[in-house]
């Protein structure tokens, strides 16, 4: 846990940042004004020079006057002595090259350049001396003595910057020598000695000195240290006095979380096996029995369309709750309205204001835990643990709970995937055969067709009796047996599901009215658990086959089907037709491949057939699926 600081911290960061910022503006300063006076000098040394050249210029000057000299020779050196002399005076910061700022020297700078511009220049460049005059009296002496002056004005004023720039390199030397005995002190006062007491403490700590403590002096960071590492201290000091309760806790700790995990690792393992719905979700709330030490469980399907919660599997609950109106509603019971809730519920009863009591209460639960079974974040179903007594399942129980509920949402959509792939197959393999009839048979059927009627016009209006009949049987079974495989391709390719099967009654009902010319009249009434796909593709086969032997034997005006899906399934198709001796069919059923097929195919979905009819009475197929056999899906 993070350490508060004191209130107004002095960090120590600060003081030694505040300590450097001084020292180095102050040595900055230094080293600043050194550069100064180094560039000082050099202008005064620059200066010295190009004053000690005004010497040598004059004195050029006064020879070549003396020699009589081309007076242009002696104005261009004279020029070269004024060109120095303003340079001199006006300073050159690149070279650098400038007098000393003192009104001594610009004084005398200022007399040579008079003294030159008034009395020497106008004597040295006259254009025409009389040669028979001596030259003019030019006191020459006087001019460079004043030049001397201002050499040593300038000497001067450097010599006083040379102490100044030595002054403040031993000032230099000192503040460096200073700021390091300053900086050791300071980094043993502050930061070497607080760390040596940390350490000293912490070796004291190891070797199981727990009540050592370290002096909180000041409020720096060192003293933040010094206080977290006194409360480390102490925290170490408290759990080594309470270290057997600690391992006492940590060991049940685990103990529960290993349980959780072997509990985790069991039902994943038993929800990947092979099961179906039913077996699955009933091993499933067997294994969470043992874990909760619930007295009874239930697993049940959400429907939304239907608002309904179709029970799958349970163990230690009476029928009338399992199948009782209100707990199969949505809404009608606790179950059913934890159903739009985000997390499990957890009734206690008699928490609960006093009301009608429930299903469960009045079966002598005391308390039911509800959980979710959702699978890629949708809602698939709840499971609920009923218990006798006022049972508290933790924290850490109910997220495993709910956590295997998620298990279990996967296994049930897994299996309801396995479902669609293993119809889509059958589906698949039904498309194929179904080519490979009408590449053979139907081409063959319609070609036999073809023949047969080019043979009755070839026959014409021949008076041969017999062969005229013969051709008409053969005409009439060649057709039928093409109308056969027609219907048996378009059985093939017949696809449904749970959302589309009125439709497919509809569809089919339809084509066999345009086949046929029979009136049909269908009606489906109830709202039991839908067929599963296996299941409606059965019951969609055996309609087709009793419609087709209406087709073929009843001589039937009207079919009326119906469908009554309430907790059994029951569909009725009956004709008007000419009807059969039932006790003629029992003993000839072998030979009746149609009817064989039908039982084969409830057989399938473990319901059954009855097939009741009388001669010139019509006939009625009646399938049942019981309510036992049918799962929610």
């Amino acid at each position: 846990m993070p350490l508060p600081a004191p209130p107004s911290v002095r960090s120590l960061s600060s003081k030694l940042l505040i300590l450097t910022i001084i020292w180095l503006v102050l040595a900055m300063t230094s080293i600043g004004y050194t550069l100064v006076l180094s560039w000082k000098l050099e202008g005064g040394a620059a200066a010295i020079n190009d004053a000690g050249s005004l010497r040598m210029r004059s004195y050029r000057v006064a020879l070549l006057v003396s020699e009589g000299a081309n007076p242009a020779q002696i104005g261009q050196e004279a020029a070269r002595f004024s060109d120095t002399m303003a340079r001199l005076r006006k300073g050159d910061p690149g070279r650098p090259l400038f007098l000393p700022d003192n009104a001594e020297v610009r004084a005398q700078a200022a007399e040579i350049a008079r003294y030159w511009q008034h009395d020497m220049l106008p004597n040295m460049t006259r254009e025409k001396l009389d040669p028979k005059n001596p030259p003019p009296d030019i006191d020459l002496g006087a001019f460079v003595n004043r030049i001397d002056r201002l050499v040593r004005l300038v000497e001067e004023d450097n010599a006083r910057n040379t102490t100044l720039l030595r002054f403040f390199q031993m000032t230099l030397m000192a503040m460096a020598v200073f700021g390091a005995i300053t900086m050791m002190f300071l980094m043993f006062l502050l930061i070497i000695r607080p760390l040596n007491e940390l350490g000293e403490a912490i070796v004291q700590v190891r070797d199981g000195e727990l009540a050592t403590r370290v002096p909180v002096v000041g409020n720096d960071e060192f003293a933040i240290l010094a206080t977290g590492f006194n409360q480390m201290a102490g925290r170490l000091q408290e759990l080594y006095a309470t270290l057997e309760d600690k391992v006492r806790d940590k060991t049940r700790s685990l103990d529960e979380k290993n349980h959780q995990l072997t509990a985790l690792y069991s039902v994943t393992a038993y929800l990947h096996e092979s099961h179906d719905l039913n077996t699955m979700c009933k091993g499933f709330i067997e294994r969470l029995i043992h874990l909760t030490n619930a007295d009874a469980a239930s697993v049940r399907i959400v429907d939304s369309k239907r608002g309904k919660l179709e029970p799958v599997a349970q163990i230690g609950l009476p029928d009338d709750l399992v199948y009782t109106h209100d707990c199969i509603h949505i809404n009608g019971c606790y179950c059913g309205d934890a159903v739009d809730q985000p997390s499990a519920v957890i009734r206690f009863f008699r928490e609960l204001p006093q009301k009608e009591q429930k299903h469960c209460e009045r079966a002598g639960f005391h308390s039911v835990s509800i959980f979710h079974i959702r699978a890629n974040q949708q809602n698939v179903g709840i499971f609920t643990l009923y218990f006798d007594d006022d049972t508290r399942l933790s924290a850490q129980e109910q997220f495993l709970i709910e956590t295997l509920g998620s298990h279990l949402g996967v296994a049930i959509e897994n299996i309801r995937l396995a479902a669609r792939d293993r119809q889509f197959a059958v589906s698949e393999e039904r498309n194929l055969m179904a080519q490979g009839l009408h590449d053979s048979i139907a081409q063959s059927l319609s070609f036999l067709n073809l023949q047969v009627q080019m043979l009755e016009s070839a026959l014409g209006d021949t008076h041969d009796e017999q062969a005229r009949e013969n051709l008409a049987f053969i005409k009439t079974g060649v057709q039928e047996c093409y109308d056969d495989v027609r219907e048996l391709l378009l059985n093939f390719r017949t696809r449904i599901s749970k959302e589309n099967f009125p439709d497919a009654v509809n569809t089919l009902l339809k084509r066999f009215e345009q086949q046929t010319r029979v009136l049909t009249q269908h009606q489906l009434r109830g709202n039991g658990l839908p067929l599963d796909p296996e299941q409606q593709l059965q019951v969609i086969f055996i309609l087709q086959e009793a419609l087709s032997n209406v087709r073929k034997h009843a001589q039937a005006n009207r079919v009326d089907i119906d469908i009554n899906n309430q907790n059994d399934f029951v569909m009725r198709i009956s004709d008007d037709g000419c009807g059969f001796d039932a006790a003629m069919l029992a003993a000839r059923q072998a030979r009746h491949v149609g009817i064989s097929i039908m039982q084969e195919r409830a057989s399938r979905i473990n319901a059954h057939i009855r097939i009741d009819s009388r001669d010139g009475g019509g006939t009625t197929v009646t399938l049942t699926l019981p309510h036992t056999e049918r799962q929610a899906a």
